[in-house]
């Protein structure tokens, strides 16, 4: 054969191979803006507000950063604070911030400088720097001609900041300014609810000592009424009469009709001032040390409440049967509950739920089932539901910058609520799941699931074809799927240490790995968990860090407790925001803008009721879990010591 004909056979066969293998070849990764995209969808206002009042908040932010793009100014610039301000809502505080920074770049018209210091301010009291937020709104004040509806903005968030300070007359103060530039009776009467909740947060002989001291007569008028409130707690009919009576005395005073009438005939929606609690848990059941860790943090916060006015706690039993529930409910209702903690557990929340009329302010230790319609009663939902964290796991990927995920899940109910939670949220933000594979929780070999997620097998057995028909053997480098951003994995901390080395071992190390707290048993044990090296993880500032409130908690309410530092410790911290959540109910749900800084969370409130989590983000880092959220200067609870050895400590 002519050399020069075999060469080129050579050629051509090398060619071949190459085309073929190519051909079958994963896409690379989407490059933004292709059409092929869920978030190519035109943005409108229309679509981020909705999102907004669906509490959608980092969705709400990427169609006004769409929107910002696409506009011309000045209307790209509000836009673009429209974003920011979603962000804030949502808790993101390190995007928040970088939307600011990158306005700074930008010309504002005065208005817009006051909006964005406001914005800033806000992100100082997400930080605990009141101060420094009341010099920032002060400024922002100071901008003349400003919106009527901006000034407002100012007074809100200079209560807020004034309230965190305990200067609860400055807050009251705040309001009441506030209240003169409101306009509609919707606006009004929300932020009458909200001054409201500053004198009911008083003692008795405080009011009084304010009363005494208060010149300005709408104050003195607020005040009065919070006293006569007090005085007549107990008795609808009397309470009636003596809110007439201050009528008569204060005809020209703003407390509006609406407050008024609500006030005088109070109504299920709105709690008011608590003084019995009942507790319900299921103490004698399968969930006996839940139950025990829920109840020894709600009274480690009881009774370290100094308020001589605090409520009393009663305990109830409601056993291992969750129908149960609903008789114990009912009988604490009878009893005399002003508020009703409980039950804890899916089944016996889905029962009372369905079944009691919930005709007392509760606060149920569970997402129900079903949706409930908080229109005409006053309910409450917070527990810690792994739909959350998944979801959160969805928006912390997508604020990373991140496209395109593949999730890797347990064949189990509770993996499958991971996966089907985390998968609506990514695709609702326009994400793409390229990749799902299941995995079986009874095995140590986890091989298998992950050489199917990234594709390994399909690529054998290409390779294994072509071998066939060439007759020879190819080299062959194995090489996961390329068009994976981040992978999704929904594990606790014995599967998790199983299959990130399998993911590093079939060289997937370089992907980003996103998880929930699950993965993260709660005490340091860098010698096992350096096998999670890597992995980003949502989970409670209780978990996470080890300075601050936090470090004050721990050395004031749980010296000795036994199970510190476990999976248990999560449901103490639940107990602990239960108790100290309750005076704050109203005020979360009167204004969407207003968040509760908890041990589990960042806690807003959301539709039928629903208090939403907003997680801390750490990332293993040899074994030890390191906080990635820098923008809150916490001290991370486990440490690196002088060698540069991990070593556990708590920080306490």
């Amino acid at each position: 054969m002519n050399p020069i004909f075999r060469r080129t056979c050579a050629g051509l066969l090398c060619l071949g191979v190459f085309l073929m293998l190519a051909a079958c070849e994963t896409r690379p990764p989407l490059r933004p803006g292709e059409a092929a995209r869920p978030e190519a969808a035109v943005p409108t206002v229309s679509s981020a507000e909705q999102a907004e009042l669906a509490g959608e908040y980092v969705l709400a932010a990427r169609e006004y950063d769409r929107l910002s793009k696409e506009s011309a100014p000045p209307q790209s610039e509000l836009y673009a604070l429209k974003a920011a301000e979603s962000l804030i809502k949502a808790g993101q505080a390190r995007e928040a911030r970088e939307k600011l920074r990158e306005l700074e770049k930008r010309r504002l018209d005065p208005p817009q400088l006051a909006r964005r210091k406001i914005l800033e301010a806000q992100l100082l009291a997400l930080e605990n720097k009141h101060e420094e937020a009341l010099r920032l709104l002060a400024q922002a004040e100071r901008t003349p001609n400003l919106n009527p509806k901006l000034i407002a903005e100012i007074y809100r968030v200079r209560a807020e900041a004034e309230q965190a300070l305990d200067q609860p007359r400055a807050a009251i103060s705040s309001r009441i300014a506030r209240d003169k530039l409101l306009v509609t009776q919707e606006e009004i009467t929300k932020n009458q609810q909200a001054l409201w909740q500053i004198l009911e947060s008083l003692s008795r002989s405080r009011l009084q000592q304010e009363r005494q001291t208060a010149r300005d007569p709408v104050l003195g008028g607020w005040l009065e009424l919070a006293i006569v409130a007090r005085e007549h707690a107990g008795s609808p009919t009397a309470l009636a009469i003596a809110v007439d009576q201050w009528r008569k005395i204060h005809p020209g005073h703003p407390a509006s009709e609406e407050f008024l009438n609500r006030l005088a005939k109070p109504r299920a929606v709105g709690i008011g001032r608590i003084e019995r609690i009942v507790l319900l848990l299921p103490l004698t059941s399968d969930y006996a040390q839940a139950s025990s860790a829920v109840r020894d943090g709600f009274l480690a916060m009881h009774n370290s409440d100094r308020n001589p006015d605090k409520p009393q706690i009663r305990i109830v039993d409601i056993g291992k049967d969750p129908v149960a529930a609903v008789a114990a409910y009912k009988q604490a209702v009878q009893d005399g509950a002003q508020l009703i903690v409980g039950p804890l557990g899916l089944e016996a929340v889905d029962q009372v739920a369905r079944q009691s009329g919930l005709q007392v302010p509760t606060l149920l230790l569970s997402h129900a089932t079903d949706d409930i319609d908080t229109s005409d009663k006053s309910v409450f939902q917070f527990g810690l539901p792994p739909e959350q964290e998944a979801t959160q796991a969805a928006e912390r990927a997508w604020l990373d910058g991140h496209r395109q995920a593949a999730v890797l899940f347990p064949d189990s109910a509770w993996g499958r609520r991971l996966q089907t939670a985390f998968v609506s949220a990514w695709q609702r933000l326009g994400g793409i799941v390229v990749s799902e594979q299941n995995y079986l929780l009874n095995q140590n070999d986890y091989s298998e699931p992950v050489k199917r997620l990234l594709n390994i097998p399909q690529s054998e057995s290409r390779k294994e074809r072509l071998e066939s028909v060439l007759k020879m053997k190819l080299k062959y480098e194995e090489r996961p799927r390329e068009d994976i951003d981040f992978i999704f994995l929904a594990a606790d901390a014995r599967h998790g240490r199983l299959i990130k080395p399998q993911l590093s071992y079939h060289r997937a190390s370089r992907i980003p790995v996103y998880s929930t707290s699950h993965i993260f048993t709660g005490r340091g044990d860098p010698g096992r968990d350096i096998d999670l090296d890597g992995v980003q993880f949502g989970d409670m500032p209780w978990m996470l860090v080890g300075d601050g409130r936090v470090a004050e908690l721990r050395a004031a309410l749980q010296t000795g407790w036994p199970h510190a530092h476990t999976g248990l410790d999560r449901l103490y911290a639940l107990g602990i925001d239960a108790y100290a959540i309750i005076p704050q109910l109203d005020r979360l749900s009167s204004e969407s803008a207003v968040r509760f800084s908890g041990v589990t969370s960042g806690l807003s409130l959301g539709r039928g009721g629903r208090l939403h989590r907003q997680l801390l983000w750490a990332q293993f880092r040899k074994g030890v879990p390191v906080l990635v959220d820098t923008f809150f200067q916490h001290k991370g609870q486990f440490d690196f010591d002088a060698g540069d050895t991990p070593a556990a400590r708590r920080a306490n």
